[in-house]
């Protein structure tokens, strides 16, 4: 009887300190997104009436930092916040804010890599945004929250979609411009298109075919090894395996390239998501495979690799610390991950505060 006493009295010491250690992170984070930060809500803000579309990135991680603390602490508070962000731009349509006037476009300094879409509406901007959007509108119906305001985002969302996909079929005669040239840039549409099946009963076929096509490549590009130790874990290219679509097809040398981390976030969101809004395509995938992957080629020593296969490469060097958005989320699946991120996370502390990815790294710890 003693051990047993001992097991209970230790058992509640634990989860008090598991209880304790979680309201610190949640007053941390509600700090952080009221002070004035490079990425708070003051700056976010500011960017949901820019009508510059490089700031759907930041504004699509700061969403998703508020779905996160929603979803773990049920206070109202966050699903505020991100109707006053979304409000300019997908609820009030008279506003020349509206994303559907097609009036966000690439502003950005001539040294930034996207400069060349200078004054141009951006389909990898918008893909990490509306993403994001897709989650809000599916948390708003399942809690029953802002059915008045449901229509309106459910109306971007599509729009944003449909948008591209016209272009793409004026241009292409098919999905191309979805696709786009990377995976992970498709994955973040193919996220879109899961939503869309979900809350667009009008149009489910065309996700759907985009989606099937998308799974048809993901499944061939996801390559499983075996370690020395005969453990099993995915790398794959961001490159797709085939020139399945016309854009490809045009392309004269398109040579594999390994999908790197940062960017590989977005494939493993993209099979989380699958996962969690019934993807009959995925209802077999072993995440522990992924997981894997994070154990024995990414996390290691005290860095971050660069590639998913554990490989340096200057052009993505220093990035692997961006994990926030889909590799980070796996401790969910295996907890033991958990101790392993946030040593390694510990070392990147200087370039993740005050990151546009900062709201979102604190947000996702259980």
């Amino acid at each position: 009887m003693k051990y047993l006493s001992d097991f209970i009295k230790l058992s509640a010491l634990l989860l008090f300190s598991f209880s304790f250690a979680q309201q610190n992170r949640v007053s941390r984070y509600n700090a952080d997104m009221q002070a004035s930060k490079s990425y708070g809500l003051q700056k976010m803000e500011l960017s949901s009436k820019s009508k510059n579309t490089y700031d759907f990135m930041a504004l699509g991680y700061f969403i998703n930092a508020n779905n996160n603390m929603y979803l773990k602490t049920k206070d109202k508070k966050y699903i505020d916040t991100n109707i006053s962000v979304i409000k300019p731009i997908l609820i009030d349509t008279n506003s020349n804010t509206s994303y559907q006037k097609n009036g966000w476009v690439m502003n950005v300094a001539k040294g930034n890599q996207n400069a060349v879409a200078n004054g141009q509406e951006h389909l990898i901007s918008e893909g990490y945004f509306f993403r994001y959007i897709g989650e809000f509108l599916d948390i708003l119906a399942k809690n029953k929250l802002y059915a008045n305001y449901q229509p309106a985002i459910e109306s971007g969302l599509k729009y944003s979609f449909d948008k591209w996909k016209a272009r793409s079929f004026s241009q292409y005669g098919d999905y191309s411009l979805l696709f786009h040239q990377r995976l992970h840039t498709g994955a973040n549409w193919a996220v879109v298109a899961l939503y869309l099946m979900k809350y667009d009963e009008s149009d489910k076929n065309s996700y759907a075919l985009f989606v099937n096509q998308f799974d048809q490549q993901l499944k061939k590009a996801l390559v499983l090894n075996k370690s020395a130790g005969s453990v099993l874990y995915y790398t794959w290219n961001s490159t797709y395996p085939d020139t399945f679509c016309k854009a490809l097809q045009k392309i004269k040398n398109y040579k594999p390239v390994v999908q790197d981390v940062s960017h590989g976030n977005h494939v493993v969101l993209y099979l989380i998501k699958a996962r969690e809004l019934g993807n009959a395509n995925w209802s077999d995938f072993n995440f522990s495979y992924l997981c894997n992957t994070l154990k024995l080629k990414i996390l290691k020593g005290d860095s971050i690799a660069d590639n998913v296969d554990g490989t340096t490469d200057p052009s993505v060097q220093n990035t692997g610390w961006k994990i926030s958005d889909g590799w980070m989320k796996l401790i969910y699946f295996d907890a033991s991950l958990y101790p392993l991120v946030e040593k390694n996370l510990s070392n990147y502390s200087n370039k993740i505060s005050n990151s546009s990815l900062e709201l979102q790294f604190n947000s996702i710890y259980p």
